[in-house]
Formats: C-alpha cells, structure tokens, sequence
C-alpha cells in the first residue's frame, strides 16, 4: 500500500515528470493505462466469438494516442473558430445517418465509409462540448443564466428549424385531413400546409424584427437550448436513448458550472419530471420501457427484457473480492453474458478479476478526471476552463452510467464504458477529449 504522503510525492512527480514544452502528459498515461487494461480485457471477452478483436481495439489506442498529442500541440484556441462548423458537419452526418444509415439490431447509427462504421454520435459529444464552451465563454451572465436566457424567447434557430420540419414533412401534411371534433369541420392537407406556413414566417418575421431592433448579439439568433436539443433529438430517434442521454447531460453540466438561479434550477427539476413521464408515453419505445421496468423488478422478466442486468449481475458477484482469474470467468466464456466487449466489459472485469480488479480501475478512472479537472483549474480563459470541464464531464457520465447499469444500480441504456469498450468510434473521440486536456495544459503558462 502507499501512504497518502508518498502518493501525493508519486503524483507530484508525475505530473511535473510528464509536461513536455509545457505539456502535462499525466491524463494521457492515465487513459493509455486504462486503454490496455481495455485490450487486454477485450482479449478475454471476444477470444470465442472474434479472437482477435483486442488487436484492433489496440490500433485504435494507437492511432487515438497520436490524435491526442496532435491536438495536444495545437493551440485550443484555434478550435473556437473551428467549433460551430464542426457541429454543423456532425449534425448533417446525423442527419445522413436517418437517411443511408446502416441499421444493425433495429437501430440506424453508423454511416459505412468503405470497410470502416462511423458512428456520428461519438464525434458530436466533442462537437457539442466545443460549441457550448464557445457560446458560453462569449456570453457570461452574473448571478447566474436563468431559464428564459437558455431558451431565449423569438430566437431565429426555432422558427428556421420549423421551417424545416414542414419542408421534411411536405407530402405528409399534404395528405393529412383534419377533423375538429363537435363541429363536423374538415380541413384538407393543403390548408393545413398553408396555415402552419404561415404561422411559422410570421413567428420567423417577428423574431428578426426584435433581433434587429433591440440590437441583440448574434448569439442571440440560436438559444443554448437548441444547440443541445437538435444532436439529442436526432440520435434520440435512431433510436440511441444512452448517447443522446450522454450528450444532454454533458451540455447541462457545462450550463450548471457556470451557474444557475436557485428558482431555475427548481423550475427546471419540476419540467423534467413532467417531461419524463410524457416521454414515457409518448417517446420510449416498448423496448426501453421494458428496461425500466426490470430496472426496478429485475426478476420480473429474468429472460426477457432483464436477461442482459441478471446476467452482468450474476457475472460480477460470481468473481467475488478476487475473482475467477484471466479468461476463466464462466459467464464470459460461456456467453451467458451479452454483449461483453462493449456495454457489458466491466462485468468480464468484475468477474475475473473480482471486487480488486474493479477498483483499481474505478482509481484510474478518479486519476483521470482528477488530472483533467486540475487543468481546468489551471486554464489561462474562460474557454479553456469550459472545454476541460466539458472532457471531463463526458468521461465521468459515461463510467457513472455504465458502472451503474452493469452492476443494476441504473437502468440498462446502452452506453459503453470509456477506453474500455470495443470501438473505434468512441476511442477516437475519449483520445480526443484528452488532446484538448494536453492543448490546455500546453498553453496555460504563455
């Protein structure tokens, strides 16, 4: 064991052997550390199924690695100008992905460019994290932002985005008939089209009279709250309730570290609610319903809907404090456990090596987002707090998430456990997030 005094002389030394020309390399030795610890437990998971799968995860680290030092070396600055188009190509990857998207299990998210599946969701939470972090940084409000500032009544984005929707949905409406009920009134796809037409320029007309004449800041043309909804409701409807979930609580969290009102805050706790429960009836497919329901009565479908949490259950008890060992771990090896070099690869963990395997890597984890919350301490700007803050937020929703689903503390969404998880997609991305870390560490002196 290691005293709490030599530990803090271990990670003083660390982080100021690790900085190069200013660089503190200590949260990509963290992320490398857990990435082969990742290879090595896919090598286990996937040995029956797909036996050499751990050496493309492996090229995927690699290839991640240089990712990060690259944008390590290039200044973060430089990706403020490079935020809002970047999310506007991601967007329409999404957008693509509804349209030519390759459908595997029921659900549309990967684009196929030659051999290799890209899943634009990955690429959009760090879309999504640079833009909030230029909106936000631009536009800092003392006191705290309030609900009215995140929605910003008559902003341009929302009657564009309507304008939008009825061009999608042209024919549709067209051949709509509506009924008023009581008073036996028709009125025909074509008058509907012309009325909601309507409506929506004269909404757009308005919106632009009081941007223009009250002088509002070009931020004032799309509300912070349609930056986050838009990405969610498109991965939302692939469907994909774990990544548009991440990437939603992501933005929230960057919104809540600058600060809220008390009343808005409270204001929107009391919305959420009621935004879950008409979800539930009006969005959630049955599906997800059924995992919510095992959520809260595992038993209630054992092998059904609850097959995949009583399985990683079952997997992670099994290995008790030490575990089954390396590749012994029977519900892995026997495939009772679904899915266990993506979603389900802490409870391969947790099983062969038990309760001290699945610590020490929940202490690289805290390792981790504690490097890249001290640089965000140690920013030179606001947008560089915002970024750091944004990486580090990606990283603990997903271990939180994941760690509680897999071990039946949360309901089963689908989202995979950082650096650990098979995919080339989400490596890329996490690597990513650690070149902003380096980048912002690299020029916090200068």
């Amino acid at each position: 064991m290691i005293a709490r005094g030599e530990y803090g002389l271990l990670s003083s030394s660390l982080s100021s052997s690790s900085r190069q020309g200013g660089m503190d390399l200590t949260p990509l030795f963290f992320a490398l550390v857990i990435a082969t610890i990742g290879v090595v437990n896919i090598s286990s998971a996937a040995q029956v199924t797909a036996p050499t799968l751990y050496l493309y995860q492996a090229t995927w680290v690699a290839f991640g690695a240089v990712v990060a030092l690259v944008i390590g070396r290039w200044d973060y600055r430089n990706l403020e100008q490079v935020a809002y188009p970047l999310y506007v190509v991601v967007l329409v990857l999404l957008v693509l992905v509804l349209w030519k998207g390759r459908a595997i299990l029921g659900a549309k998210r990967w684009l196929a460019v030659g051999p290799i599946n890209i899943q634009p969701s990955e690429p959009m939470k760090l879309a999504l994290i640079l833009t909030m972090a230029r909106y936000l940084a631009a536009w800092e409000v003392p006191g705290g932002y309030t609900l009215r500032d995140l929605f910003r009544p008559l902003n341009l984005s929302r009657p564009l985005g309507a304008v939008a929707a009825i061009v999608v949905k042209w024919e549709k409406i067209g051949a709509a008939t509506l009924v008023i009920p009581g008073v036996g009134w028709q009125v025909s796809g074509g008058t509907i089209r012309t009325l909601l037409l309507v409506l929506v320029l004269a909404w757009l007309l308005v919106a632009v009279f009081k941007v223009v004449r009250q002088g509002f800041p070009p931020r004032s043309l799309v509300a912070p709250i349609d930056i986050i909804a838009v990405p969610v409701v498109l991965i939302l409807v692939q469907p994909d309730l774990g990544t548009a979930s991440i990437n939603l609580v992501i933005s929230l969290s960057m919104v809540l570290f600058c600060g809220m009102k008390p009343v808005s805050v409270i204001i929107a706790a009391v919305f959420s609610v009621v935004g879950s429960v008409v979800a539930w009836f009006n969005v959630l497919k049955p599906y997800q319903k059924k995992r919510v329901l095992t959520f809260l009565d595992p038993e209630a479908d054992a092998l059904g809907a609850g097959y995949h949490a009583n399985q990683s259950m079952i997997a992670i008890g099994s290995g008790g404090t030490d575990g089954k060992g390396f590749k012994a771990g029977t519900q892995t090896q026997l495939s009772f456990l679904p899915e266990n070099h993506t979603d389900f690869v802490f409870s391969v963990l947790g099983e062969e090596w038990g309760l001290f395997g699945g610590a020490v890597l929940l202490i690289l984890f805290f390792a981790l987002l504690w490097a890249g919350i001290s640089i965000a301490s140690r920013a030179r700007d606001r947008f560089g707090t915002l970024l750091s803050v944004g990486v580090a937020s990606f990283i603990f929703w997903h271990v939180f998430i994941n760690v509680g689903m897999v071990t039946g503390t949360l309901p089963v969404v689908g989202v995979t456990l950082p650096l650990m998880s098979y995919g080339g997609s989400s490596v890329i991305a996490i690597m990513g997030g650690i070149g902003v870390w380096l980048s912002v560490s690299n020029r916090r002196a200068r």
